[in-house]
């Protein structure tokens, strides 16, 4: 599988004018299915998992950036001790730099570049751990995105509006997370519920309320409507702990339902939850 995928990346980054990286992909896929007479179970499950990217068509920078209010940067004039305490309380390994407002990003600076001068602060010179910064519009799709932000020194981009403001920001990362979890949710790669030996749950937070119901045997969504009759619209985990809640939850909240169960929100980001730990006192 993995030399087919290989395959399959070598001739899909080659460079072609004016032919938009989907459509290549799209033409690769068509092409092998009709080269191949004969496809085994092998290839079949292959061919599946790269059309899968192609659910990502739709998607693009704006559907993933980390929003402008929630990007976490610094002014190009911090001290030493101010960047060393921004990266200690947030979990990045770079962040830009901007001058006066973040609408003017000078460059994005790396963690691991400021160790030198932990122990020789009068030599730090911020201007010098600048590297450049690419910049992308919200509409780019996310294969486009990929190629975009692969080429990149920092693996990151920030995401403009027509008048060259700051929209958002978008890492590696993230794009990976996305094609990674949409492969996940497609091809069931990975399980939606992992019990542990403790009898506590992971699971994915897509993962429908009714499944989880029926590991448990207990209701969940019931308990949570105000009227009896009232037809809930909600489906997956996720969506039931954000009506525990009452909002978005954050990563390491833990959210208590009616019936003694916890909810504890393992994996989230600002736009949505992950992964959730559900355990109770008894044993599951």
């Amino acid at each position: 599988m993995v030399s087919k995928i290989r395959s399959y990346l070598s001739k899909l980054f080659k460079k072609e004018e004016d032919v938009p990286l989907i459509d290549r992909l799209e033409d690769l896929i068509e092409s092998d299915s009709e080269s191949n007479s004969e496809i085994n179970a092998d290839d079949t499950s292959e061919l599946a998992l790269v059309s899968n990217v192609l659910g990502l068509k739709d998607l693009t920078a704006e559907d993933i950036m980390v929003p402008r209010a929630d990007i976490v940067g610094a002014r190009i004039d911090a001290s030493l001790d101010e960047f060393i305490e921004i990266f200690s309380q947030n979990n990045f390994s770079q962040i830009p730099i901007y001058k006066d407002t973040l609408d003017n990003v000078v460059g994005v600076v790396r963690v691991r570049d400021f160790l030198p001068y932990v122990n020789n602060p009068e030599s730090f010179n911020i201007e010098s751990l600048l590297k450049d910064v690419i910049y992308v519009v919200p509409s780019i799709q996310l294969l486009e995105l990929l190629v975009e932000i692969r080429a990149s020194v920092n693996h990151m981009a920030l995401v403009v509006d027509e008048f060259g403001g700051i929209d958002g920001l978008v890492t590696l990362h993230d794009v990976v997370s996305e094609i990674v979890g949409e492969i996940q949710q497609n091809q069931s790669i990975f399980p939606q519920i992992i019990t542990k030996q403790d009898g506590s749950i992971i699971a994915d937070a897509k993962t429908p309320i009714c499944k989880c119901e029926n590991l448990l045997n207990i209701k969940l969504l019931k308990p949570l409507m105000k009227d009896a009759n009232e037809e809930p619209d909600i489906e997956t985990l996720g969506g039931l702990s954000m009506l525990l809640a009452g909002r978005m939850p954050t990563r390491g909240e833990t959210l208590v339902h009616p019936s003694g169960v916890e909810f504890d929100i393992v994996e989230a980001d600002p736009r949505r939850v992950k992964r959730i730990l559900i355990r109770r006192s008894v044993t599951i």
